[in-house]
């Protein structure tokens, strides 16, 4: 059997993981020239967990601190901003829609606990290093491991086989077996949907290059560069949710360096992990997602930064 995938022939026979109904109505409002604000704020409005993602970014981004924002307005979608907004709800249908699937070796439950970890962590850590919009970092962060759930979908049955075949084993080593097997790696296919949906290739190559930054050629202390490590470190971070405690302390040290090459020092670290565990939970119980309780990751002893 051709296992071989054209992404034009998949897209074309709706095997693509899409967004679905409200979620899908608010995609296609943002993407009209005539798009009228009132309709797209009445829209968020009924889906109370997207309407809650768009608020709480809002807050983050809400230059009176004093003043809460509590509803969707058309302000706070110039705020936010329509093309962070049609992605927000992009990544949230995809959550919501795709919980379950025929790939039998494929961990649906840990693979959501673990993307809406690493929004999280990505949007705690583009809190505090300023260098693209946190609604962007969010969606990167949920959407870095999209071709993974691709895969599942499109190749069920082989994908399956291969999963099993390497479990435990790295990223890098199940892309090397998805290459010759299908044509494409996970992380293509993630670069690809995620441009299909026209998402910045800004954003797009650092989610491609985010598990091997050191491969991306990227102007080290650049732009593009430091948007990859940041997901590099959200990613890890990502790990450590769903990891036992035993792996987590060990991990810790390898996260603290790739942060500190960011410019973070180990009480910012702390506040991430932080801020991480706690947006973890929160986000797991609204969009019905696993997660557990973590107070030892922020209490975990944080070594200090390398100089």
């Amino acid at each position: 059997m051709n296992l071989a995938i054209d992404f034009n022939e998949l897209k074309a026979s709706n095997q693509l993981p899409s967004p679905k109904g409200v979620m899908l109505n608010v995609v296609r409002l943002c993407q009209r020239d005539n798009m009228s604000l009132p309709e797209l704020a009445r829209q968020i409005q009924s889906d109370p967990v997207l309407a809650g993602r768009i608020i709480k970014i809002a807050n983050v981004l809400n230059p009176i601190r004093t003043r809460q924002i509590a509803a969707v307005t058309t302000d706070v979608l110039i705020l936010v901003g329509i093309h962070s907004v049609r992605q927000i709800a992009l990544g949230i249908s995809l959550v919501t829609s795709y919980q379950s699937g025929a790939c039998k070796a494929f961990n649906y439950d840990r693979f959501w606990s673990r993307s809406v970890a690493m929004a999280c962590a990505a949007q705690a850590l583009a809190e505090r290093i300023r260098i693209a919009p946190v609604a962007e970092m969010f969606t990167c962060g949920l959407l870095a491991g999209i071709g993974k759930l691709c895969l599942a979908t499109a190749r069920s049955e082989a994908y399956s086989a291969l999963l099993e075949q390497f479990e435990g084993k790295t990223d890098s080593a199940l892309a090397l077996a998805e290459l010759p097997l299908f044509r494409v790696t996970h992380a293509s296919m993630t670069a690809m949907m995620m441009s299909d949906w026209s998402i910045p290739r800004l954003f797009c190559d650092a989610v491609l290059f985010h598990r091997t930054p050191e491969l991306s050629g990227f102007d080290i202390g650049g732009r593009q560069y430091r948007i990859t490590m940041l997901l590099n470190v959200a990613a890890g971070i990502a790990d450590m949710c769903v990891s036992s405690d035993e792996e987590r302390e060990r991990m810790l040290p390898l996260i603290v360096a790739a942060a500190a090459a960011l410019g973070l020092q180990s009480e910012q670290i702390s506040a991430v992990l932080e801020d991480t565990s706690a947006e973890w939970c929160e986000s797991g119980d609204v969009l019905q997602v696993k997660t557990r309780r973590l107070p030892g990751l922020s209490l975990l002893p944080v070594p200090a930064a390398p100089d």
